[in-house]
């Protein structure tokens, strides 16, 4: 069976690491260390080896001006694009809305809509960023995206302690906790406002938010992908990665704490400054993303 690669949920290797990646698509393989663990896998990078990659990024304009070195790899391949506008204070090292929609349709004119997901998540409710900003926001972007995507993932942001104490320490906002009833009416506006602009709302793990208009989402669904491009040499082995997770099986090969994005509500980054400093040591020619398993060195403190 080949593999579903996933780059990644564990940090944006499309924005920060597109040289890093490439060079492992040369190599043929890449080193991974179990998170848990710190165990390295060794995961094959190879045509017959690779079913289809899963991109995650908020800023796809490094691997676009590569993409065709990827396709050397595999023309299989699959984009989660995250476009909010969530102002500069909480994410700090991300391009504008407007700049991340021209990309994204680039992206859909090169594939196919099928082939590209529209994320506008997290949402993070702060005294300072309220329920109206997010619905204005996804308003401005569902209406230049109409005819491009079908289908956005969204969802609220879980504050995990290490989030609410980043948010704390580098922001001034504080977190606005929602009831159950708030948050559905929340995702219940956008769900109005995305069938308007004939757009199809998913929420993945948050069961409690479905409803007529909003769907359950599977962000990596091996069945779906071996349909998209009709290859069904994958496994279709249910893989949670969180209670009411509904993804298949696949290899992340990203690391935590490697994001310099400076997003403070990132579930992936302990504090921002490690992520930073990550980044800044990082050398492309390491085979692991965070650590070179020549001879055991990591940037990771």
């Amino acid at each position: 069976m080949k593999t579903i690669i996933s780059a990644s949920r564990r940090t944006d290797i499309p924005a920060w690491y597109t040289e890093w990646f490439i060079e492992r698509l040369r190599e043929g393989y890449v080193y991974v260390k179990n998170p848990y663990t710190g165990k390295p896998l060794r995961v094959p990078l190879t045509p017959d080896t690779v079913h289809s990659i899963v991109f995650w990024s908020k800023n796809f304009s490094p691997l676009i001006s590569r993409i065709h070195e990827v396709e050397r790899t595999t023309r299989n391949l699959f984009f989660h694009f995250t476009i909010t506008g969530i102002p500069g204070d909480m994410e700090q090292n991300i391009p504008s809305h407007r700049e991340c929609i021209d990309d994204l349709i680039y992206l859909v004119k090169r594939y196919s809509p099928r082939c590209v997901v529209w994320r506008f998540d997290p949402l993070v409710v702060t005294d300072r960023l309220s329920r109206e900003f997010y619905i204005d926001m996804f308003s401005e972007c569902a209406e230049r995206l109409r005819g491009y995507i079908r289908v956005c993932y969204t969802s609220l942001v879980e504050p995990y302690r290490k989030i609410t104490r980043n948010i704390r320490r580098y922001s001034n906002h504080t977190l606005i906790e929602m009831g159950i009833e708030e948050k559905r009416g929340l995702i219940h506006v956008l769900a109005d406002v995305a069938k308007r602009h004939d757009i199809r709302l998913l929420v993945c793990c948050n069961d409690y938010l479905l409803s007529e208009g909003v769907s359950k989402g599977s962000c990596i669904n091996g069945r779906y992908l071996s349909w998209v491009f009709n290859d069904h040499s994958t496994t279709l082995e249910s893989s949670p990665t969180r209670k009411g997770c509904a993804c298949t099986k696949s290899i992340d090969i990203g690391s935590y704490d490697t994001c310099p994005g400076g997003c403070l509500y990132c579930y992936a980054n302990t504090d921002k400054h490690r992520a930073l400093k990550a980044y800044r040591t990082h050398n492309p020619e390491w085979n692991g993303l965070g650590f070179n398993l020549c001879n055991g060195s990591s940037n990771r403190t």
